[in-house]
């Protein structure tokens, strides 16, 4: 089958080449810009010396998607392994490193959670918010922070209209309901951009239902001497059934949380010198429940839910001045993580839950990070420069000192040749540390993860087509990841493995015809090898990885205003689970292998000037999958909409 793909796409591409070489103006080319991660009009890395992703909205609209770890799902060196569907929660990995190690921003903001990677998309957003999302892989720590371990993402909501009103209404397959309205407001010097949404579902089996609201607010302020400002303002109740979520034999979880996030950032620039400053706070609420309030029967053990609540207050501010010798930067950051829980933390609290009534919090903890950087780039004729140092600072883990380089040369104005090496560093977070649970158990002595990471890769951007491809070799110390140490162990253990090294290869081809029936057609693939077995011990998350990936997008007209989208995947994961259901203690595990899944997703639309209407399909194999463990995802469904701009 990979063979047989493998030759269509090659007999479609020569087929394009030719149809090409056949327009008038095939020989136009364009310059190939330096595209940068930005938020809110702020450049947080170059692509020059390193290859950028992005998703434009004009994609996000054709694509069978309704949730954003649906949408990162078909791009190329990322692994999204869904636990629930429409967004309810997922686990975001890129090259191979664990949902504990991507930074995630929104616009530009650090909204990482502390608690654990599996809340960092709990995002106040409806997909149709987003315009566009930057994905940055390999090691960016040096000048994004720690969390950036192994990449980064940013979700960006700024929109180029000054007066508009959106709606969005959509309805599916397990009776999944959702609606969104969003407008824009402002002129030159004042945009403020809001939205609503609300999604719910009976889910696609027992105890997958769901309901989610969310509100955000952005305004950006352009002053001609102050400078630039931009606040937004964020919250999202989240209510879902959990089934199977954190292990096989449990499959009446629930879980509840309630995130409100707000930043302030401010920008100002001054002949040869750039500052920027950024001020957030970030709270998470979550009540997890081991047996659902409404199973009436419960082990006797089970003595009640956790409830855990971190706040995150945060500040930065850099300053860069550009010179004949390039550009300077230097920056600080600030950022304190608080927990309050009844399972995560020590020490003893009698703090009230919020929105609960007579509950508890038992346990805390408390940490301030301290972050530097000082980061320099210059450009030389067709050759870009870019090393930097950075040292971050807890009280628990002392000094973690980090740097790296990044090199780029222009072979044409539309090709270029780039070299990387990063090192860079991560602290466990709360549930590393300290959760004591039924099925898992923490490890307060943690040391922070390490790592060094090696890059080669080129970028090819013509006016119809391009071309991206990269090398790496990531060498990792102190990895975190769950384990039981035997077969016959009940819970997983957070432990630091000495070494898992990543050797991997991305590449994608993209192809946009200028006047034929297929408006576009791409196809990646990323291969992953972990040099690390896992002999005598289960691993949970570090040593279950995607091997081998393969996804192809094709888009193409039907007639007049309608137009199709299809994507298609391979998915092949290494690793294994425990499928053993049985609760009982003592227990023995049935280790089991994953094995390897196609898919196909696909959109028909139809677009008109003030609305559009969508119809998607998904799992349109009806194929049998699980991305975690055995937590077994939707069979074929169906979901459609209308958007209307009012």
């Amino acid at each position: 089958m990979t063979k047989k793909l493998f030759y269509f796409v090659l007999f479609l591409l020569i087929s394009f080449q030719s149809a090409q070489s056949q327009q008038k103006n095939a020989t136009t080319s364009i310059h190939l810009s330096d595209v940068e991660v930005n938020a809110t009009s702020k450049k947080l890395y170059s692509e020059m010396g390193r290859i950028l992703t992005i998703i434009e909205k004009s994609e996000i609209s054709k694509s069978a998607v309704t949730s954003l770890d649906q949408l990162l799902d078909y791009v190329a060196g990322l692994d999204i392994r869904q636990r629930g569907v429409s967004g309810t929660q997922a686990d975001i990995s890129i090259r191979g490193g664990s949902f504990d190690q991507v930074l995630v921003l929104l616009n530009g903001v650090n909204i990482t959670d502390p608690q654990t990677g599996h809340f960092n998309f709990d995002i106040p957003l409806n997909l149709s918010d987003v315009s566009r999302v930057e994905i940055l892989q390999g090691s960016s720590a040096r000048v994004l922070g720690p969390n950036a371990f192994s990449g980064a993402i940013n979700i960006v909501t700024e929109s180029k209209e000054k007066q508009a009103l959106n709606a969005e209404l959509t309805g599916g397959s397990f009776n999944t309901f959702g609606q969104s309205v969003s407008g824009n407001l402002g002129n030159d010097k004042l945009q403020t951009f809001a939205s609503v949404s609300h999604k719910s579902s009976d889910g696609y089996m027992d105890f997958t239902d769901f309901e989610m609201s969310s509100a955000f607010i952005q305004s950006a302020l352009a002053t001609n001497n102050a400078g630039k400002f931009n606040l937004q303002l964020g919250a999202q109740l989240k209510d879902f059934g959990a089934n199977s979520f954190y292990s096989l034999k449990y499959p009446n979880q629930y879980e509840s949380t309630k995130t409100f996030m707000s930043s302030l950032n401010w920008s100002l620039t001054k002949g040869r010198f750039s500052y920027n400053a950024q001020a957030y706070w970030r709270q998470h609420h979550d009540r997890f429940e081991l047996y659902r309030d409404s199973i009436s029967t419960k082990p006797a053990w089970y003595k009640g839910h956790n409830y855990h609540l971190t706040d995150i207050t945060g500040g930065k501010a850099s300053a860069s001045y550009n010179s004949k010798i390039g550009k300077t930067t230097i920056g600080l950051d600030l950022r304190n993580e608080h927990i309050f829980s009844n399972a995560l933390g020590a020490g003893a609290d009698t703090t009230a839950v919020p929105f609960e009534t007579n509950k508890f919090f038992t346990k805390s903890y408390n940490r301030l990070i301290h972050n530097g950087l000082i980061d320099h780039s210059v450009s030389v004729g067709k050759w870009y420069l870019s090393l930097g140092l950075a040292s971050t600072y807890s009280a628990d883990f002392e000094f973690s000192n980090y740097g790296g380089l990044d090199i780029g040369y222009s072979i044409t104005e539309n090709a270029k040749i780039y070299a990387s090496a990063n090192s860079a560093t991560r602290i466990p977070t709360f549930t590393d540390l300290f959760l004591v649970s039924s099925v898992q158990k923490g490890n307060a002595e943690l040391k922070p993860e390490k790592s060094n990471t090696y890059e080669i890769g080129t970028k090819i951007n013509q006016q119809q087509w391009k071309v991206n491809a990269a090398v790496f070799y990531r060498m990792g110390q102190n990895v975190i990841d769950w384990i039981k140490p035997n077969s016959a162990a009940v819970k997983y253990e957070a432990s630091n493995l000495a070494e898992v090294n990543a050797l991997g290869s991305d590449i994608s081809l993209e192809y946009r015809p200028l006047d034929l029936f297929i408006k576009n057609v791409a196809v990646t693939y990323s291969y992953l090898q972990l040099d690390k077995t896992a002999d005598g011990f289960d691993s949970k998350y570090a040593l279950d990885y995607l091997k081998n990936k393969i996804t192809l997008k094709l888009d193409h007209s039907i007639f007049s205003k309608l137009s199709a989208s299809w994507n298609f995947g391979y998915f092949d994961r290494a690793g294994s689970y425990d499928a053993n259901t049985n609760p009982a203690s003592g227990s023995s595990a049935i280790i089991t292998d994953y094995t390897p899944y196609f898919m196909l997703d696909g959109r028909i639309l139809w677009t008109q000037k003030n609305y559009a209407i969508f119809a998607d399909a998904n799992n349109i194999l009806n194929k049998k999958y699980a991305d975690i463990g055995g937590i077994q995802q939707p069979s074929f469904n169906i979901n459609i909409g209308v958007r209307l701009k009012l």
